[in-house]
């Protein structure tokens, strides 16, 4: 008899109908159930990890147990052996195409992404609002809290100076989410996905970021460009939604979030006339 395969997927610990944190996470979550490959959710902190921070996987397969870290080697992992269907082979996506996904994928990885993880630790109401969301926060007893608290946020100050994008400005690393969702937002503008009418592998990957983006409170600067956008709002509804319906207050935020462009845009008609 064949053993049986499963994945477990290990996170940031979240409740059950909110996204992860971390847009990593979520873009393995997002692969796992766009491919509709069985997995199970188990939290845990990132000293536990491999590599010292999330996500990682235990692949069950072929009578073993292989642990992977990083989001893009999980997915790499899955679809060559075969555990996972590869989206970009499913769209046909040409050799082209499968180089500008990861070109962007990368942009939008370490420059962007980066930025925002800025706002969320140099912005002391930011990285607030990240810490109460995390439940392994909330469990720490209170008299060592703060100092726990503290710890957390020199590591990740001391991750991003050493990536670089520390060392800037406030108005700097604003300057490249900026830029960030400009470059979205024109992409997607094209199509209802980045390469046409298929979502393949950089979708997963966008849709992952911003379903992060609208389940935290603790970068609000990207967070009010992408529900003000009806290109990013529309994405969302197409790739989101359908994925994760049990994301109610994410749900909830598309849905006012059209209501509001679409007040806008009645505005724009009335004064036109």
């Amino acid at each position: 008899m064949a053993s049986e395969t499963k994945v477990i997927l290990w996170g940031f610990g979240k409740d059950s109908n909110v996204p992860s944190p971390s847009a990593f996470c979520q873009k393995v979550e997002t692969f796992l159930r766009f491919t509709s490959t069985p997995y199970e959710f188990r939290a845990t902190t990132s000293s536990k990890a491999p590599k010292r921070k999330l996500p990682y996987a235990d692949v069950h397969h072929n009578g073993k147990i292989v642990t992977i870290a990083d989001s893009h080697f999980i997915i790499r992992y899955l679809i060559e052996n075969g555990i996972s269907s590869d989206p970009d082979s499913k769209a046909n996506l040409t050799s082209i195409q499968k180089a500008e996904s990861r070109a962007f994928q990368g942009y939008l990885e370490e420059v962007v992404y980066k930025a925002i993880a800025y706002e969320k630790c140099f912005n002391d109401t930011n990285f607030a609002n990240a810490m109460s969301e995390l439940p392994e926060i909330a469990a720490i007893p209170w008299i060592i809290k703060p100092l726990v608290i503290k710890m957390v946020r020199r590591s990740a100050r001391k991750s991003l100076w050493n990536a670089g994008v520390g060392r800037h400005s406030r108005d700097e690393a604003r300057t490249l989410e900026d830029e960030g969702f400009g470059a979205l937002d024109a992409r997607l503008s094209l199509h209802p996905y980045f390469h046409g009418d298929k979502a393949t592998s950089i979708d997963i990957m966008i849709a992952g970021l911003l379903t992060s983006t609208l389940g935290t409170k603790a970068n609000p600067y990207f967070y009010d460009m992408v529900v003000k956008s009806p290109i990013l709002i529309s994405f969302c509804r197409r790739m989101s939604v359908p994925l994760f319906p049990e994301y109610e207050q994410v749900i909830l935020d598309i849905e006012n979030a059209e209501k509001e462009q679409g007040k806008n845009e009645d505005a724009v008609e009335t004064s036109s006339s």
